[in-house]
Formats: C-alpha cells, sequence, structure tokens
C-alpha cells in the first residue's frame, strides 16, 4: 500500500467476502486499473475483474502462488533486475497542488441510500489524523494490536499509519480467531488493545477461552465504531479490574476521529460518552427541526469541521454536497449532545445505517435487493439487537397480493436464503416480519421509527428467524 502511494497512486481496499457482484461494484466505482488478492480469493477477484474491465495481467498474488498469475515476489525481483533504471521518481504534488487536493485512498462507506459509496480521503487527512490521534495518546503506546482490516477507516488509519508517526510496533493478525488474539497479547504483553464491540462482547462472555491466557498486561480497552451497552461495559469492567476504556467516534467520512477520550479520562466512569473534539476540529450540534444551533446537553445533529474530514464522493457531486456544506462542515447524521465537560454522548442516529461487527449496512441496499423479488410486494430494513454483531439486518416484508395465502412461513425462509445467495454474510438478513403494510410518510418516506415502535410494544406480524445464522468472528 505504501508502494502504491510513492507511486502516485490510489489505494482502495475491499472485502474479501465480497461477492462477485459486489467486489465488480467496488473495482468500477473505484475506477480501480489493477488488482491485489490472494489464491482463496482468487476465483471471485478474477471474475470481477473481467466486469470491471481489468485485464488477467493485472490481477497480483500478495501471497502464494497460481499459474498464470503474477505475484509480489516477481515484481520484487523485476525491480531488483532492473536496478536503477527501474525506479520511478518519488511522488511529487502537481504544481499549484497541496496534499489536501490529492486523493490517496477511496474507503466505501454505506449511506443511507443507494450502494456503497466511495470516499475520497486525501493524503492530509491520514496526516491530520495520526496527529490528531497521537497528541492523545499515552507515551507508552508502543506495541499496537491490529485485529481490524485495513479496508476498514479504523484499521486504515490507526493500525497501518499511526503506528509509524508513533514509531510503535504493529502485531498484526492475517485473519481473527479469539485464540490467536489472545495469545498475542500474552506473548507480547499488550497493554492497549482496540477492539470494535462484537469482539468485546465475546471477550466477556467467553470465559472458558479467557481463562487460558495470562492477560494481566493490559491497562485499557479502545472501542468504536458502535456503541457498547451498559451490561457488556459493565462485565468488561469486572472481567478486568483496575483496566480504563477509552472509545472515539467518527466515521470514513471523518477519517475516523471527531472525538476521543483524552489521557486523564480512560475511565468507565466516561464510557458512555465518546469523548472530548480531537485538536483543531470544530463541532456543531444543530436542531434538525429548527436549524438552529443547539445549547449544552440539547440534543442535534453533528456537525464537524476539521482537517481530517474527507474530500467528498468520488464522482457522486450529488451525495457529496448532501453530506458535506459549502462551509466544510460535514454533516454526520448522528444525534448527539456536548456537555459542560466538553464530552459528546450520541443518542441517536437521523440515517438508518445499520452496525453489523462495526460495519456499515445501508438498509436501502437490502431494500432495493428484496423488492427484485416476485413474492414482495414492498419492504422495510431496519437494524435489530445481537449479542455477538451489535447489529443484524431484519426485513418487514408486505407480500404481494395472492402470496398471503400461501405457505408463508416457507416464503419468509426463502426470502433469507434469497439475501444469502446475493450478499456478503455480514448483510444477512436474520429475521422476517410479515406486515400487512409498511408506514410511510406523505412523502414516501418510511417511517422507521414507527416500525420500531410497533417492535417494543409487541405488535408482531409473523415472524420468521435464521437462527442458525451467527456472527461469525
Amino acid at each position: 500500500m505504501f508502494g502504491i502511494l510513492r507511486a502516485g497512486g490510489v489505494v482502495s481496499g475491499a472485502s474479501p467476502a465480497y461477492n462477485v457482484e459486489e467486489m465488480s461494484y467496488a473495482l468500477k466505482t473505484a475506477e480501480a486499473k489493477f488488482l491485489f488478492t490472494v489464491p482463496s480469493s482468487m476465483e471471485i477477484a478474477a471474475a470481477a475483474a473481467k466486469n470491471a474491465g481489468i485485464p488477467l495481467d493485472h490481477v497480483f498474488l500478495l501471497e502464494g502462488s497460481m499459474e498464470g498469475f503474477t505475484t509480489i515476489k516477481d515484481l520484487i525481483r523485476q525491480g531488483q533486475e532492473y536496478g536503477s533504471s527501474g525506479q520511478i521518481e518519488q511522488f511529487r504534488l502537481p504544481p499549484g497542488k497541496k496534499n489536501k487536493d490529492i486523493c490517496g485512498f477511496l474507503s466505501f462507506s454505506s449511506g443511507t441510500t443507494g450502494l456503497p459509496k466511495a470516499v475520497m480521503i486525501a493524503h492530509s487527512n491520514v496526516i491530520a489524523q495520526c496527529l490528531q490521534v497521537r497528541q492523545i495518546s499515552p507515551s507508552t503506546l508502543t506495541r499496537i494490536l491490529a485485529v481490524l482490516p485495513l479496508f476498514h477507516i479504523t484499521g486504515l488509519v490507526h493500525q497501518m499509519h499511526l503506528p509509524v508517526l508513533l514509531n510503535a510496533n504493529v502485531y498484526m493478525l492475517p485473519a481473527f480467531t479469539m485464540d490467536s488474539m489472545l495469545q498475542t497479547v500474552q506473548d507480547y504483553k499488550l497493554e492497549e488493545i482496540l477492539l470494535v464491540p462484537p469482539i468485546i462482547i465475546r471477550l466477556v462472555r467467553d470465559e472458558k477461552t479467557l481463562a487460558k491466557y495470562d492477560l494481566s498486561s493490559i491497562k485499557r480497552f479502545s472501542s468504536g465504531a458502535a456503541p457498547l451497552s451498559a451490561e457488556i461495559l459493565d462485565l468488561l469492567k469486572k472481567r478486568f479490574p483496575g483496566t480504563g476504556f477509552k472509545q472515539g467516534y467518527g466515521m470514513t467520512e471523518s477519517c475516523s476521529c471527531i472525538t476521543a477520550h483524552p489521557p486523564d479520562k480512560y475511565s468507565f466512569d466516561y464510557a458512555f460518552r465518546v469523548g472530548t473534539i480531537v485538536a483543531s476540529t470544530e463541532v456543531k450540534i444543530i436542531h434538525p427541526d429548527t436549524g438552529k444551533e443547539c445549547g449544552l446537553d440539547e440534543p442535534g445533529e453533528i456537525w464537524a469541521r476539521g482537517p481530517q474530514i474527507v474530500m467528498g464522493y468520488l464522482n457522486n457531486p450529488k451525495a457529496t454536497a448532501e453530506t458535506f456544506d459549502k462551509d466544510g462542515f460535514l454533516h454526520t447524521g448522528d444525534i448527539g449532545q456536548l456537555d459542560k465537560e466538553g464530552f459528546i454522548t450520541i443518542t441517536d442516529r437521523l440515517k438508518e445505517m445499520i452496525k453489523v461487527k462495526g460495519i456499515g449496512v445501508a438498509p436501502a441496499e437490502l431494500e432495493d435487493l428484496l423488492l427484485g423479488h416476485d413474492d414482495v410486494e414492498d419492504v422495510a430494513v431496519l437494524g435489530t439487537p445481537d449479542d455477538y454483531a451489535g447489529e443484524r439486518p431484519k426485513a418487514y416484508i408486505v407480500l404481494k397480493p395472492g402470496k398471503q395465502s400461501g405457505d408463508v412461513t416457507a416464503i419468509g425462509k426463502g426470502l433469507i436464503k434469497y439475501v444469502q445467495e446475493k450478499k456478503v454474510r455480514h448483510k444477512w438478513v436474520t429475521e422476517v416480519e410479515i406486515i400487512d403494510e409498511i408506514p410511510k410518510s406523505p412523502s414516501g418516506k418510511i417511517l422507521r421509527r414507527v416500525l420500531r415502535d410497533m417492535d417494543r410494544s409487541g405488535k408482531k406480524g409473523l415472524v420468521v428467524k435464521d437462527d442458525r445464522e451467527r456472527a461469525r468472528l
């Protein structure tokens, strides 16, 4: 990845769990010219490359070998054979441009409508975020555990770039298992571990696995990507007495953190708040109805402006204009409030993204898919709480006329299977509820809050669940 940047290229990460359709979409949207993959993903990668117009001689292997494909080792050997004549010039900014004008990374972010968008992250965004986080990082943070994928903004910034600035060692797991993570913590006596909520949930509930390792080196836990319940935080505190806790709040569009806990507040007492505003960043809390700035402890939409706020969405001026205003503020879509200590608390979401294992899933993407099914008249998708994944997608379905008199349970199971065949695992629907009508506003917008209220009140239609599917961590 650093080599691509040095050559003046743009890096775009993609999940190895993508199917052909999703990978093709990512390659086309990012306008990719080369693809790096591994042997286990080659079947999907090759098919997606073909769909995106990428010739197979532009598909490279990061590890292993396969007949007909160039490997990283081959490229290194070729470079060595070229000698000094084959060395490219170090990338330099074009005349009149600054590093805030040059895109270095494309990361995909699921918005509230349509398919995932390619977020343009400038070189300066990553630099600024690393400097902001370094300012509030303890000087003893010299060993960093990397369990998050580098296509995720947290992994990209905090586990790939930040360690370079901190002169820290990174312990990167090629594939996550609870045992491999805990073994690494024990072997290298790691003091701070950054985890997403689903892993923390596993951690506090898997006493048998915990008992196998000496984890006494852990001084604090760091979390983000999704909220943690009071129950889980209490269990974490009890399992690891004497440790601290911190978290940050942000998104791909803010190149990770807008807020984070300062070192003197690494405490479970502050665990329900997402931290204070990081350096060189402005935050406004705007009332969603009046458009006026809120006072202390008054909830409103969080707007943020700072050097870490990204360039916008690639080739999507409409979405860019909807998310980033002319004054440079990112409209996060999250509802929060600022208290007298300078801490922000997240209370709700304007946007309806579902967070599965910390990864955003756009309801609209699943709604569009299900509307294409022969049995579906109308649909709404919401997140439902899940102990392992944080949230999982649930589909509210209105069946087409005539279908209600059939085997509705079988139809519900068929819809769950339909999504599984079309989408990557974290987007799988694990619950389908058959209802008579999707509540909507006069303008046709789905009233998701009404559906949540129906759930809380116990007013349910026929519910079909896929009890076998649990989050695989």
